[in-house]
């Protein structure tokens, strides 16, 4: 199968910016099975390219002149072939299981979480039964939080997402990382891109998701907006420890500037 990505992230300014820098995490980190067959991301000013120490690819493009909008272009197509069953990712890790395990930022987690998962606790510890754990917590965070667009920003953090019991993609992806994490189970946030054109899914093109760490599987990846394990119809970007830290593109700039409004257009298609 072959899949064409189209995605426009444009930002306008109500006053001209002087100047401004804006970091992309929009270069793919396919899993086995999965092959670029072309990709590019365009944007305005200077570039730059570099790896985080998560190892996601970085482009900056940064504009040192008047400018009252900026838009960040990418097209690319990929293709996959073989097991559709999960997403195995073959790329050395650079950083220990460990550091997944973080109470931070976005992702953090107290004891408001415990009456969800604690009787998960004392499987937790069993690596045989991680996948089932694991999908039996993407359930109870799919039932729990229902999915509805306008109740978060991305600001919101795990915490207040779960005491609302309603949020999106990004929210529902933090909240099971939370949960992990509270299990002693390596997780982390993903950002990526998801064919939709099948009908068959839930939220955006451009959606977030969860890996968790399995031991002799390695990181596999659950969506708990679509209560799903993650196939080939996904194309990871970025992973971090919340969505600061994998987000498809952040951004900084000197004014006056005023308020800043940003517009998203994406679509992620079949082709062949």
């Amino acid at each position: 199968m072959r899949v064409a990505v189209s995605h426009v992230t444009r930002f306008r300014f109500a006053e001209p910016a002087s100047h401004s820098i804006h970091d992309t995490r929009l270069v793919p980190r396919p899993a086995s099975g999965q092959r670029l067959v072309s990709w590019s991301v365009r944007g305005p000013g200077r570039r730059a390219e570099w790896r985080d120490g998560h190892g996601n690819t970085i482009t900056t493009f940064t504009v040192a002149q008047r400018h009252s909008d900026v838009a960040i272009v990418v097209d690319g197509i990929y293709e996959w072939v073989g097991d559709d069953s999960w997403l195995h990712y073959a790329e050395r890790e650079p950083l220990p299981a460990t550091f997944w395990l973080r109470n931070h930022g976005l992702a953090r987690h107290d004891a408001r979480f415990d009456p969800l998962i604690a009787d998960l606790a004392p499987r937790a510890v069993d690596p045989a039964d991680r996948v089932p754990l694991l999908h039996e917590l993407m359930r109870r965070v799919h039932d729990r939080i229902a999915y509805k667009v306008g109740v978060s920003d991305v600001r919101t953090d795990a915490m207040t997402a779960f005491d609302r019991c309603e949020g999106v993609c990004q929210d529902l992806a933090q909240i099971f990382v939370a949960c992990c994490r509270r299990l002693g189970v390596p997780a982390r946030y993903t950002s990526g891109y998801l064919r939709t054109d099948d009908g068959n899914k839930v939220g955006s093109p451009c959606p977030a998701w969860a890996e968790a760490l399995v031991t002799g599987l390695g990181w596999v990846g659950f969506d708990p907006a679509n209560s799903a394990s993650t196939t080939h119809d996904y194309l990871k970007l970025a992973v971090g420890l919340d969505y600061t830290e994998a987000a498809p593109v952040t951004g900084r700039r000197i004014g006056p500037g005023g308020d800043a409004e940003m517009t998203v257009e994406a679509t992620v298609k079949r082709i062949g």
